[in-house]
C-alpha cells in the first residue's frame, strides 16, 4: 500500500511539498504586503509625496528618451498627467486598505491551505479579486495607476490560484 494514502488515526494527512512552498511563500508575501499597506494607510500623504517624486523623475527620463519621437513623447506625458492627477492622498489611502483586505484575506487562505482546508482556496480567491478590482475602483479603469496595481496583482494573483487549483484534491 501507498505511505502517501495510508492514513492512521495518529498520522498527519499527506501534503505534496509544492503546496507547502505556495503557502510560504503567500505567507510571506501577503504579511510583507499587508505590513506595507498598514504603513501606507496611517500616512498617505506621504506616500503621495513619494509617488510624485517617482513620476517627476520618470517624466524627467522620458523627456531625453523621446526627444526624437515627439508624438510618443506625448502619449507618454498625457499617461504621466493622468497617473498625477488621481496620485491623491484619499486614493492613496483607499488603496492602502482595499490592499490590506486582501492581503489579509490572502495570509488567512494560505494559512488554511497550509491545514488542507478548501475554504482556504475560497478566502485566497478572494483576496485575489478584490485585489485586481479594487484598483480599478479607486484609480479608474482607464488609468495608469490602475491598469498597473490591477495587472500587477491579477499576474501574481491568478497564476498562485491557478497553482493552488491543482492541489486541491490534497485538501478538505
Amino acid at each position: 500500500m501507498d505511505s502517501s494514502t495510508d492514513h492512521t488515526p495518529n498520522s498527519a494527512p499527506f501534503r505534496p511539498r509544492f503546496l507547502s512552498i505556495l503557502c510560504y511563500l503567500s505567507i510571506f508575501g501577503s504579511s510583507w504586503v499587508m505590513m506595507q499597506s498598514i504603513s501606507s494607510l496611517s500616512n498617505p500623504e506621504q506616500v503621495s509625496l513619494e509617488f510624485t517624486k517617482n513620476l517627476e523623475q520618470l517624466q524627467v527620463q522620458f523627456e531625453s528618451a523621446f526627444q526624437k519621437d515627439p508624438a510618443a513623447g506625448e502619449q507618454v506625458e498625457k499617461l504621466i498627467a493622468n497617473a498625477a492627477a488621481t496620485n491623491t492622498a484619499s486614493n492613496m489611502r483607499d488603496h492602502s486598505f482595499f490592499s490590506m483586505v486582501s492581503n489579509l484575506l490572502t495570509l488567512l487562505g494560505a494559512m488554511l491551505m497550509l491545514r488542507l482546508k478548501k475554504n482556504g482556496f475560497r478566502l485566497y480567491v478572494l483576496g485575489t479579486i478584490i485585489g485586481i478590482i479594487a484598483p480599478l475602483l479607486v484609480f479608474g479603469s482607464g488609468n495608469l495607476m490602475g491598469l498597473a496595481f490591477a495587472i500587477y496583482g491579477g499576474i501574481f494573483g491568478l497564476l498562485f490560484v491557478l497553482l493552488y487549483s491543482f492541489k486541491l484534491k490534497y485538501m478538505e
